[in-house]
């Protein structure tokens, strides 16, 4: 597999060489045009010189000649080309300053060739070693400045392409140096968002697995107290929704996120687009597709049918109103439809079991009757004060407060109350469930007046159920009750048999 990201672009980066030679030819010809100006400065500096302070005659007189500092300094600073240039210049100007003005007079009226014979005494072919000697004189300092100007020039030719050549390592080295820290930062970012990720990852298990740990309930009210954290822990929504199927009708049991001036629906008849598609085709919809984005209708962005895998029974609706916008994608459409059947399964065992559950007679995890029982005893004790002529009196009592359905706030009610049968209460009373909802109960009290009595006594219970429950540390937990009168004998009986009891 090949590299990706910053390592390839360092592997790249080695393939990637800068020419020396191009950056030779972009350094020589900006510079170039600067050596010249400076030979022409200096040459001149030089010729006036000449001029002012000594005979015109190209410093034949004064050694070294002066003429050998544009030369060498040119060829120090620029190299080979330039130092032949200044050579050659100062050759010509060195030459043409030592030369008899006679001889430009004369050429300049008898031609180059008859000044020249004139000037030697004949022609070439006429030429002395004598002469040879002169014109050996002339041309040694020439020649000396050419090849200066060579040697000079090719070293410092050689030394520029090294520093070329170091430049441009360095250059590579800064630069692969960048590369290979931006991907060290680039690998750090990655690494840090990779824990980020798995440490949110191993808090979304732990929260879901709790979540899913409370759904799965015996009782729809417990079922519908963890439905919330479970749709949290598994699509995030920022505001969702359920319903449940009462009849032919859709009604809103949960509302998270919802705020006040929110428009949403509380209620889906038969003849909503809504319902028509969640719970007649058990359609899942969804915001994405234009189609079903208008069966919305604004109402939200998903919403799904609550089916039990099961038994294929429709119990509800799960609705997400507002969801982020990376939240929503492929999958988290199959979460959503996971989810809906999810839900929709444990609601509706927990439905069965309830209903499984009402024909009990005693429950085990309260430790108390059920009201099947409440029912066929209230009944038996009707009977039985109407045939004795003893007061028979119900107290029903309801617990109403923050989370009252925690599993844990309901066993600690829920021992308040057999507390206060255990403790306050005469044998022959017990203690009932008057609904199956782990907050209603029921005591049925002998010989209780509920016209005259049944307040008190009625308040005395309430009073020391709030005892326990504040022992027991649910001080926000209210319980409320309320009497329910079974039978009341009628005074003239009532007073007839206090007589009786006195005789």
């Amino acid at each position: 597999m090949a590299p990706e990201g910053p390592a390839r672009q360092v592997l790249e980066h080695t393939d990637r060489d800068i020419a020396p030679a191009e950056v030779a030819t972009a350094y020589r010809g900006g510079r170039r045009s600067i050596a010249y100006v400076e030979l022409v400065l200096l040459v001149a500096l030089l010729v006036g010189l000449d001029f002012l302070f000594l005979p015109v005659d190209g410093f034949a007189e004064v050694n070294p000649n002066p003429y050998w500092i544009p030369i060498i300094l040119l060829a120090v600073q620029y190299g080979v080309f330039e130092g032949l240039i200044a050579a050659v210049v100062c050759t010509a100007v060195s030459l043409l300053s030592g030369v008899d003005p006679e001889f430009y007079r004369i050429a300049l009226e008898q031609g180059p060739a008859a000044a020249m014979e004139q000037s030697v005494g004949g022609g070439f072919a006429t030429f002395s070693d004598e002469d040879y000697f002169v014109a050996w004189t002339y041309a040694a300092q020439p020649i000396l400045w050419v090849l200066a100007a060579l040697f000079i020039g090719l070293l410092r030719e050689r030394l520029r392409q090294r520093n070329q050549e170091l430049a441009h390592d360095l250059a590579q080295t800064s630069h692969r140096e960048e590369v290979l820290s931006s991907a060290y930062n680039q690998l750090l970012d990655t690494k840090e968002q990779l824990e980020i990720r798995v440490a949110g990852q191993l808090r979304t298990v732990f929260t879901l697995y709790q979540a899913a740990k409370a759904i799965e309930k015996l009782g729809p009210g417990e079922v519908l107290i963890g439905i919330a954290d479970l749709v949290r822990a598994v699509m995030q929504p920022t505001k969702f929704s359920l319903y449940l199927l009462n009849g032919n009708v859709l009604e809103a049991v949960i509302n998270d996120g919802w705020e006040d001036d929110d428009a949403y629906a509380r209620v889906f008849d038969s003849g909503s687009p809504v319902f028509q598609q969640v719970v007649g085709r058990r359609r899942c919809l969804s915001a994405v597709n234009t189609d079903e984005e208008k069966l919305l209708a604004g109402e939200g962005i998903m919403a799904g049918p609550l089916t039990s895998v099961d038994t294929g029974e429709v119990v509800g609706m799960l609705k997400i109103e507002k969801l982020g916008f990376l939240d929503l994608h492929i999958s988290s459409l199959e979460n959503f439809r996971i989810l809906s059947d999810w839900v929709g399964t444990a609601f509706a065992n927990a439905r069965r079991f309830r209903k499984a559950q009402s024909n009990m007679l005693f429950n085990e995890e309260r430790n108390m009757f059920t009201d099947v029982v409440f029912k066929s005893h209230s009944k038996l004790m009707r009977q039985f004060g109407e045939r004795f002529g003893i007061d028979m009196t119900a107290v029903t009592l309801k617990a109403e407060g923050l989370d009252v359905l925690h599993p844990e706030r309901r066993a600690g009610l829920v021992k308040a109350v057999h507390d206060v049968v255990e403790h306050h209460m005469s044998p022959v009373v017990q203690a009932y469930e008057y609904r199956q909802n782990g907050r209603e109960f029921a005591l049925i009290l002998p010989g209780v007046d509920p016209e005259t009595m049944g307040d008190e006594a009625s308040a005395g219970i309430v009073r020391a159920v709030q005892h326990y429950l504040r022992v027991a540390g649910l001080d926000d937990v209210r319980v409320a009750a309320k009497v329910m009168p079974l039978y009341r004998v009628p005074r003239e009986a009532a007073d007839e048999n206090r007589r009786a009891e006195g005789a």
